[in-house]
């Protein structure tokens, strides 16, 4: 197990994983924050962006789409913001955008929360498609870690404070929802489940915030809603918060985690909170899904 000990985030979230540039991207989702760190010179690049910046997408062009407390923005491939796009939450001060990830399909999802009251019901899931903001779900005590099983047409979202992860069957098209069900649900002693990632055999990688554990399941390719646990990682963290594939042969798992409001003794216990680690993976990924732009952002095009 490697821990990448130069940086140290407060909520060390989104890692992406740069096949072209062979290195992992990831944010500081208590800050304004990009991290990059190859895997070949392990050089470590910090980028300050001037928002609040809570999750990063790739595009299949090089640059980037951020989620943030301000709402979704294009960034170039070096970080610089070229145009903002779009902000469900801008009328609602207590609510700010959360996760975002690309689908197989090129479209982009993000999710929401209620800043101020955490468990309140008012996050929402989203998708963008040709411009246009589409409402996918709702009722989310915080909409987080989403992800796609590309095979079997489904998503995945935590409804992270009511401690569940959601199971969708998409249509063909993965842009809606036919059927919806509770795939995990935890108690309080597994936490609450953040950040998912799937691998190349359709499994559910699952990161707990509040328990320092990824834990994988399987699925049923005949019924949604059914999961089998296959296995867990502990990590000597309290806050494990989201996970991806990369490396030589997408076979290394990077998972972010975090420091926030650890105590005293919590921050004694578990000194490599908040950093990127890096792990043997116990079964393979997959490449990571880019944001096509002439899908999501047509009338963005130019600003790229």
């Amino acid at each position: 197990m490697l821990v990448y000990k130069r940086i140290r985030a407060t909520i060390g979230e989104s890692p992406i994983w740069s096949e072209r540039n062979q290195s992992i991207v990831w944010v500081d989702a208590a800050g304004h924050e990009i991290y990059t760190c190859s895997s070949v010179s392990g050089i470590t690049h910090r980028y300050s962006v001037p928002f609040d910046v809570t999750a990063i997408v790739p595009t299949d062009n090089d640059s980037w789409i951020c989620a943030s407390k301000q709402g979704l923005y294009l960034l170039s491939s070096e970080f610089e913001v070229a145009s903002k796009i779009t902000d469900p939450c801008s009328e609602q001060a207590h609510l700010h955008l959360n996760d975002a990830v690309a689908s197989p399909n090129g479209e982009i999802w993000f999710g929401t929360m209620n800043s101020a009251d955490l468990e309140s019901p008012d996050g929402k899931l989203f998708i963008l498609h040709q411009g246009q903001l589409v409402e996918m779900d709702h009722g989310f005590s915080v909409a987080n870690g989403i992800a796609f099983n590309a095979a079997l047409k489904r998503a995945y979202c935590s409804n992270m404070f009511q401690r569940k992860v959601y199971e969708y069957q998409l249509d063909h098209s993965m842009t809606r929802i036919v059927r919806k069900s509770v795939f995990l649900e935890f108690d309080e002693s597994q936490g609450y489940p953040d950040g998912l990632t799937i691998d190349s055999l359709g499994n559910l990688y699952v990161c707990h915030w509040d328990c320092g554990v990824v834990s994988y399941h399987a699925s049923s390719s005949s019924h949604i809603g059914k999961a089998s646990k296959l296995g867990e990682i502990s990590l000597p963290v309290k806050h494990a918060t989201r996970c991806t594939f990369g490396g030589p042969n997408l076979e290394t798992l990077y998972v972010t985690t975090a420091n926030y409001e650890l105590s005293e003794d919590e921050t004694k216990r578990y000194p490599h909170s908040g950093c990127l680690f890096a792990i043997s993976a116990p079964t393979k990924g997959n490449p990571e899904p880019w944001v096509k732009k002439e899908v999501t952002l047509p009338s963005l095009l130019v600003a790229s």
